[in-house]
């Protein structure tokens, strides 16, 4: 079974999509991106990342993108893990003509709009595709 981490502020959005996708992936959610970076090392079990763009911090915490996080993730040593830049801020066409601008360092692209029924698809594809970005 896959390994799956979700690094998102949102509370209920992680919990949906850790009973969404319960069945076929290992799923934690992380909503601290401080709690997320000290436990990097570990997280080189996880085969798939979920990554939300926009990450709200304590006052205490850096100040950190989902951007940086995903470049984070990729420089590490191989394999690299399939990443998704996920955001609630842009469409999904919005996400199809600019996410590679945006994070050329993403497997996939996701927006939380889209339905999870998408996300399921779009991991899946990257799984077997080994990891291309054309979703």
């Amino acid at each position: 079974m896959y390994k799956l981490a979700i690094l998102d502020d949102d509370e209920n959005w992680c919990r949906v999509v850790q009973r969404f996708l319960k069945q076929d992936y290992a799923v934690v959610s992380y909503k601290s991106v401080s709690t997320f970076l000290w436990e990097l090392e570990q997280l080189n079990q996880y085969d798939i990342f979920l990554v939300d763009f926009v990450l709200n911090t304590a006052q205490y915490e850096l100040s950190i993108d989902g951007i940086q996080i995903i470049n984070t993730l990729k420089r590490r040593s191989p394999p690299s893990p399939v990443v998704i830049f996920v955001t609630a801020f842009m469409s999904r066409n919005e996400l199809e003509v600019h996410g590679k601008e945006i994070c050329p360092e993403a497997d996939g692209f996701f927006a939380k709009d889209a339905g999870l029924e998408i996300l399921a698809q779009q991991i899946k594809q990257l799984l077997r595709s080994g990891k291309t970005e054309d979703i």
